[in-house]
Formats: structure tokens, sequence, C-alpha cells
């Protein structure tokens, strides 16, 4: 009986294990795209947590609590020389887009990648998240340039 439980556990995780979407993200700079070690991300040492007050279209005002990298630590830290860039675009896995200067993504403590909301890691659009990850503008009082499921960075 307790071998055959050990089996059914073991076949449990794995199965999840399997299931569980992997992060991925891009930087493209010219016809050169590379992928990101996502643990960069996640474990980088100026992330941070902030308050954000998500706004969607129809419904109430929801406070949250956000955790990510500020654009420019992490460019930084990627060794991605940003001032040869007049722009940067922001790719979504479902399609979307959003496109920012590099004066917006320069103001101190504004433009966020994040990778956590409310303490739990963000899932991937196909897992029923809004990640895993989510470009958040702190000064965007009504939320609308923030985008979900980014899967590329394309400097400009």
């Amino acid at each position: 009986m307790l071998k055959k439980f050990s089996f059914l556990l073991i076949l449990i995780l794995i199965l999840t294990a399997c299931s569980e979407e992997e992060a991925k993200l891009a930087t493209v700079i010219g016809d050169i795209e590379e992928n990101i070690d996502v643990e960069i991300i996640y474990n980088h040492s100026e992330a941070i947590t902030f308050p954000a007050v998500v706004r969607s279209s129809g419904k109430k005002p929801v406070e949250t609590e956000y955790k990510g990298v500020e654009l420019k630590a992490l460019f930084e830290t990627l060794g991605i020389d940003t001032s040869k860039f007049s722009r940067i675009t922001f790719n979504a896995y479902d399609g979307y887009r959003v496109i920012l200067s590099m004066e917006e993504i320069n103001e101190p403590s504004n433009v966020y990648l994040t990778f956590e909301r409310d303490g739990e890691i963000m899932k991937s659009k196909k897992e029923g998240g809004n990640g895993p990850f989510q470009l958040v503008i702190r000064r965007d009082p009504f939320s609308q340039r923030w985008i979900k499921h980014v899967d590329k960075i394309i400097f400009q």
C-alpha cells in the first residue's frame, strides 16, 4: 500500500512540474534577439515591493502590491547601454504592444518589470494570470499603458 501511495505521489509531483509554464523573456537589439535568464529578474538585488491601484474599465479600482525591478536597474544589470536608444517597445504574448520613451523609463521610481502580485509569483496567461511579467508604470494614473504577459523588449 505504501509503495502504491509513494508512486502516485511521485507521479502527481512530476505531472505538476511538467504542467507549469516556464517564464520566458527576450531582448531585441537590431537583428539580435537574446533570451534573458529570468532568474536575474526574480533574484535582482534591487527588486522592490510597492503599492499600486489597478484600474480596469467597468470595474472598481483594486489596491494591490507588486514586486519588480525598475527597468533602468535591470538594463544596467544586463549590460545594455540605453543611451543609444530613444524608445523601447514591449510586446506581450497575446499581441498587445506598448512603446515608452527613454525619458519615461529614466524617470526615477516610475517603470517596473513586475513578477509578483500580492506576494505571489504571477502566472502566465495560459495559467489564468497576468504574467509571468507585467510592465507597471507608476505615474500612469489610469493603468492604461500597463502591459501584461510581456515576452519581448525591443530597443529602438
